[in-house]
């Protein structure tokens, strides 16, 4: 019950709609269908039009001047936004031009010329520790890099952005090798909100306090994460919009994503740049 509350006053005012669903991307299907409040989509084998997936795609981006998409290895992907618009006579439509990003070089896994992959755009991410004081370190990990093509299956399609869910860096960028180091700065914001990993529903007693443009709850089952999300300066705007993504949900208003605690509020003072 205190799970359903705090969804609630998360997201107002919701409208869902129902769509086709086979072959999940993020979506769970029941029965061949899902629901979801932003757009069903159909993915298609360009060279034959073979159906690889129809589900729900749940984000905070405004799609309607990018209704369709496709990556360079011929995969295309269309959105509407009506009830069971997905059918299976949904079809690109005719007057739609398609052109996939140009394929770069990044570095895969370790700083080495001679170890690279291919990809529309390259990826770097790192673990992140956080402390008592609403600020995050770099961990002693070795960073992840790799490369990805475009997909709606991310929140957003932006090519040059980098992210921080307390616990993790993700970064994304579109020149060659460009991962070899963290690409951009990633300022922290200044809502207050509530930290914790991995909780039971209604633990929030005791939890700590962290920083951020956006507030987050992550629901799993019975497992409820709460933190902050900041983003680079120059990322999409959409980023920072409250909403829904997937397991996901985001407010933007002090400590919006917990419960009344009988803990105090810190004094959280973490600033400056994650680079």
């Amino acid at each position: 019950m205190k799970t359903f509350l705090i969804l609630a006053m998360l997201i107002e005012d919701i409208v869902t709609i129902k769509c086709n669903c086979l072959g999940s991307m993020g979506e769970f299907c029941d029965n061949g269908f899902c629901e979801t409040t932003s757009y069903c989509m159909t993915s298609w084998v360009s060279i034959n039009g073979q159906i690889t997936a129809q589900d729900c795609l749940t984000t905070r981006t405004d799609l309607s001047d990018r209704q369709c998409q496709t990556n360079r290895k011929g995969l295309v992907s269309c959105v509407c936004s009506t009830d069971m618009c997905n059918v299976d006579t949904f079809s690109i439509p005719t007057d739609i031009v398609l052109t996939a990003p140009p394929t770069i070089k990044c570095y895969n896994k370790f700083v080495d010329d001679d170890n690279f992959c291919f990809g529309q755009f390259c990826r770097y991410s790192r673990q992140l520790v956080p402390n008592d004081f609403g600020d995050v370190q770099i961990s002693s990990f070795f960073p992840e890099r790799g490369c990805s093509d475009l997909e709606y299956n991310h929140d957003l399609a932006s090519m040059n952005v980098c992210y921080t869910n307390d616990e993790m860096i993700v970064c994304q960028c579109n020149t060659e090798f460009c991962n070899k180091d963290q690409p951009f700065d990633v300022p922290m914001g200044n809502l207050l909100c509530y930290y914790n990993s991995n909780g039971k529903p209604g633990n929030i007693p005791g939890m700590k306090y962290c920083r951020g443009h956006l507030c987050y709850v992550h629901t799993n089952y019975d497992i409820i994460s709460r933190g902050c999300i900041n983003v680079s300066d120059g990322g999409p705007e959409e980023l920072k919009k409250k909403g829904g993504y997937l397991l996901y949900r985001f407010c933007d208003e002090d400590l919006c994503n917990g419960e009344i605690t009988a803990d105090p509020v810190v004094n959280v003072e973490g600033s400056g740049n994650l680079s």
